[in-house]
């Protein structure tokens, strides 16, 4: 039943809407969008996964495709070290930090920019 519940959780964010936001609220999630970057190659499991959550919380972020150019894949590998996909790049004042893992992007990108009520059944679903 395992495999059961694991495909639920992945069909729930397929069938879930964007999450809506006042325009001042909008603003502020994209500004916090504008500093992460997500290499991905299509038509794989897991970066499919995070594109659909990354449309459901309603947040733009810029997509690096390693199958477009592979300028993209030596820049994961000079700043990451590896050329693992998905990665998220998360730019702050401190420096760069990649997150490669496809659950603990979705973990972070919900602590970033889902509200607070929608949390903890959004991890729970993933």
């Amino acid at each position: 039943m395992y495999w059961y519940r694991k495909f639920l959780a992945s069909c729930s964010s397929i069938f879930t809407p964007p999450i809506k936001r006042s325009s001042q609220e909008q603003k502020k999630a994209d500004r916090q969008a504008s500093c992460l970057t997500l290499y991905d190659c299509s038509q794989r499991p897991f970066n499919n996964k995070i594109q659909r959550h990354l449309k459901h919380l309603n947040v733009d972020v810029t997509v690096k495709n390693l199958n477009r150019c592979h300028v993209f894949q030596k820049e994961l590998l000079a700043g990451g070290g590896r050329a693992q996909v998905p990665c998220l790049r998360i730019e702050s004042q401190n420096g760069s930090r990649w997150l490669y893992e496809s659950d603990d992007i979705i973990r972070y990108l919900n602590r970033k920019f889902a509200p607070k009520t929608q949390t903890k059944r959004l991890e729970r679903a993933h």
